[in-house]
């Protein structure tokens, strides 16, 4: 063991100035990045659950799920329009659902919107559709789906409780549902017109 004197302490160069506080933001840095790489290696080991993924325009990031064929998570949550109201997918199975989990901050959300609003008046009184607003702010999403006119119910999950059951990586994500309850369809990402309506047919006849 050595021992450093009085005289030796009294030797020592002192730190430079600011350089104390360099080390800390270098410090810092280096604490963002390797919580950036663990963020995406947990993204990267949700997404592997994922069957049949592709990356196709227009049609989503993943296309499949480890959900399918398995029967959808349950849920009731609090109505964007009244939040002393609840909706709960049991309410509305017996017909097929289609759920969109979008948030007011998501750009490809607010674009698809428009064709979730008018499948679902469509198919109203055949397919239920319902919309899960992944965000803490209820007016934004609620001004969101006022704007577009949306006629099915949307929920508010304000503490995002149904991220980890529903193995959503980001928004938007949509999953069909039978009117059974079994997961038939599953799209994470941006799902174009065509593809929207492709799917909601096939769940119609499925």
């Amino acid at each position: 063991m050595s021992i450093i004197s009085d005289r030796d302490a009294a030797d020592t160069p002192a730190e430079p100035r600011g350089y104390a506080r360099r080390r800390k933001v270098a410090a810092l840095a280096v604490v963002i990045v390797l919580a950036a790489l663990v963020g995406y290696a947990v993204m990267k080991a949700t997404q592997s659950g994922a069957t049949g993924s592709a990356n196709l325009p227009g049609s989503g990031v993943l296309t499949s799920s480890s959900l399918v064929g398995q029967s959808a998570p349950t849920f009731k949550l609090p109505s964007l329009a009244d939040s002393s109201r609840s909706v709960a997918l049991g309410q509305l199975l017996g017909k097929p659902v289609v759920i969109n989990f979008f948030s007011p901050a998501c750009v490809p959300c607010r674009e698809e919107m428009p064709t979730f609003a008018a499948l679902g008046a469509r198919y109203a009184g055949k397919i239920n559709f319902i919309g899960v607003a992944e965000t803490s702010g209820a007016s934004s999403a609620l001004q969101m789906v006022q704007a577009d006119h949306v006629p099915y119910p949307t929920v508010l999950d304000a503490n995002g409780d149904l991220v980890g059951p529903y193995l959503i990586p980001g928004v938007p994500v949509t999953v069909f549902v039978s009117a059974k309850g079994i997961v038939k369809g599953y799209v994470a990402g941006a799902i174009s017109n065509k593809t929207l309506t492709q799917r909601v047919t096939a769940l119609l006849s499925s």
